[in-house]
C-alpha cells in the first residue's frame, strides 16, 4: 500500500516538470519575428492622370409632348395602326408613329359651318373687285370723254373768236365809210348786227368750253372715287381670305398629330369624348432615338465634365457589352439643393433597347493635364490632413501636402508644407519620397531598400 502511494507520487511530479519545461526552439533556430514592410524611395514625376467619374443616373426620352385640343368637340375617330390585326386598329400605347401621323380626328361642325360662310364672303369680295375696276375703267373712259369735248369747245372757242374779231374789224371799216358818206347807215346797222351776233357766239363758246373743263374734274372725281372702291374692295377680299386662313388654321386643329417620330407613351381618348380647350394630355408621344442618358454630378467632379468626354454606361437590366458614349451637354451650373451638375449623354436607340425610365451607370473618364505626380501609396493621412514623407538624412520627414486628384495609382500634388513651416514649397522633381506611407512614421529610420 504504501508502495503504491510513492509510485503515484512519482507519476504526478513527472507531470508537473513536463509542464513547466520550455518548449524546444523550432528547426532552423531562432525566435518568430514580424518580417517590416519594405520601405521604397520615389521622386515626383510629371503625368497627366485620369480621373474616373462613377455615378448613377437613368434613361430619358430626347424630346417628349404632350398633346391636347385647341378647340372643343367630339372625338370623330382615332387614328388606324395597320400593323394590329383585326377590327382593333386603334393607335394606342407603345405604338410606333411617324411625324405628323394623325392619331385622333375631332369633329367640329360649327367651325366647319363658319369655314365654308368665310369661303362664300371671299367670293363676293372678288365679285365687288371684279366690279370696281369695271367701274375704274368706265371712269377711265368717262374723263376721256370729258377732255375731247373740253378739246372741242376750246376749238369752237377759236372760231368764235376769229368770227368776233372779223365783224369787229368790219364795223370798224363800215362805220369810217359812214362818216364819209361813202355807203349808207343801213349798212353800218346790218354789220353791227352781224358783229353782235359773233359777240353772243363767243360768249357762249366760252360758257361751253367752262362745262367741259368742270365735266373733267367731275369725271376725274369720279375715277379718284373708283380707284378708291377697287382699293377698299381689294381690302376687303384681303379680310375675307384671312378668315378663311384662320378658320383654316382652326380646322387644322381637329386632327391631333404626331410632332415627331417617336412612341406613343400615354393616350387618354376614346371615340365620342368631347374634349375642350382645357383638355390636357390627350396623347403623350416620346422620342426616343437617340434617348438621354442624365448623370447628376457631384460638385467636387463637376468641374472636370465637358462636352465630348467619353462615357461607358452600364445598364443593369439589359444582357451585352457596355455602350458606350460621350458628354452631349451639361448644365453648366450645379443645382442649389443637390450641389450637383447636370450631364446629358445622347445615345443611339435604334433597335430601341434601352428605355426611358431605366437605371444605370455611367463612368466618365476625364484626363487631367500634366502635373507632379507620386505614387497613390505615398500619400497617406495624418491629423485629418494629406501628408507625405520626404527622404531627408536617411530620415522620414513628414510634411503636409497639396493634393490634386488622382486614378487610384498616382496622385497629383502640388506643393509641401514643413512642420513650423508657413509657406508651402512647390515640387519640383527633386524631392525624395518614402513610401507606403501607412506604415512611416516622422522621424522613423529608412532603411536601405533590399
Amino acid at each position: 500500500m504504501r508502495r503504491d502511494h510513492l509510485l503515484i507520487l512519482a507519476a504526478l511530479a513527472g507531470i508537473s516538470a513536463g509542464c513547466n519545461r520550455t518548449a524546444a526552439p523550432p528547426a532552423g533556430g531562432g525566435a518568430n519575428t514580424t518580417t517590416a514592410p519594405a520601405v521604397t524611395v520615389v521622386k515626383p514625376e510629371r503625368r497627366a492622370v485620369k480621373r474616373v467619374v462613377e455615378q448613377p443616373g437613368a434613361v430619358q426620352p430626347y424630346e417628349e409632348t404632350s398633346l391636347h385640343a385647341r378647340l372643343p368637340g367630339f372625338v370623330k375617330a382615332v387614328g388606324a395602326d395597320p400593323t394590329r390585326p383585326g377590327a382593333n386598329q386603334q393607335i394606342d400605347i407603345g405604338n410606333r408613329v411617324t411625324a405628323g401621323q394623325l392619331l385622333a380626328e375631332i369633329a367640329m361642325p360649327e367651325v366647319e359651318q363658319e369655314a365654308k360662310q368665310k369661303a362664300a364672303l371671299v367670293k363676293q369680295a372678288e365679285a365687288e373687285v371684279t366690279q370696281s375696276r369695271k367701274a375704274l375703267a368706265a371712269s377711265d373712259a368717262g374723263v376721256a370723254s370729258a377732255q375731247a369735248q373740253v378739246a372741242e369747245a376750246r376749238a369752237g372757242m377759236g372760231r368764235a373768236q376769229a368770227l368776233y374779231d372779223r365783224w369787229q374789224s368790219e364795223v370798224t371799216r363800215i362805220s369810217g365809210l359812214v362818216q364819209g358818206g361813202v355807203i349808207d347807215s343801213q349798212t353800218r346797222d346790218e354789220t353791227q348786227n352781224q358783229f353782235r351776233a359773233a359777240e353772243a357766239t363767243r360768249t357762249e363758246v366760252a360758257a361751253k368750253v367752262t362745262t367741259a373743263e368742270a365735266g373733267v374734274r367731275k369725271a376725274q372725281a369720279d375715277k379718284d372715287k373708283a380707284v378708291a372702291d377697287v382699293t377698299a374692295a381689294e381690302a376687303r377680299l384681303e379680310v375675307a381670305k384671312a378668315d378663311v386662313g384662320r378658320l383654316a388654321a382652326l380646322l387644322g386643329y381637329a386632327r391631333i398629330t404626331a410632332p415627331f417620330d417617336g412612341v406613343v407613351t400615354h393616350r387618354a381618348v376614346n371615340t365620342g369624348d368631347f374634349l375642350s380647350a382645357d383638355t390636357q394630355g390627350v396623347f403623350r408621344v416620346a422620342r426616343v432615338d437617340p434617348v438621354r442618358v442624365v448623370v447628376r454630378v457631384p460638385e467636387a467632379d463637376a468641374g472636370l465634365i465637358r462636352d465630348g468626354l467619353p462615357v461607358r454606361i452600364i445598364v443593369q437590366a439589359l444582357d451585352g457589352p457596355e455602350l458606350t458614349g460621350t458628354v452631349a451637354r451639361t448644365s453648366w451650373s450645379l443645382e442649389p439643393g443637390s450641389r450637383t451638375l447636370r450631364a446629358e449623354i445622347d445615345l443611339p436607340n435604334k433597335d430601341g433597347r434601352v428605355r426611358p425610365g431605366m437605371y444605370v451607370y455611367a463612368r466618365v473618364t476625364a484626363e487631367l493635364p500634366e502635373a507632379w505626380a507620386v505614387p497613390a501609396a505615398a500619400v497617406g493621412k495624418a491629423d485629418d490632413e494629406s501628408v507625405v514623407y520626404l527622404a531627408e538624412n536617411g530620415k522620414a520627414v513628414r510634411v503636409a501636402v497639396q493634393v490634386v486628384r488622382g486614378d487610384g495609382q498616382f496622385t497629383q500634388v502640388r506643393a509641401y508644407r514643413k512642420p513650423g513651416a508657413a509657406d508651402w514649397t512647390a515640387f519640383t522633381g527633386a524631392e525624395a519620397v518614402a513610401m507606403p506611407a501607412a506604415v512611416l512614421t516622422d522621424g522613423q529610420t529608412i532603411p536601405a531598400a533590399p
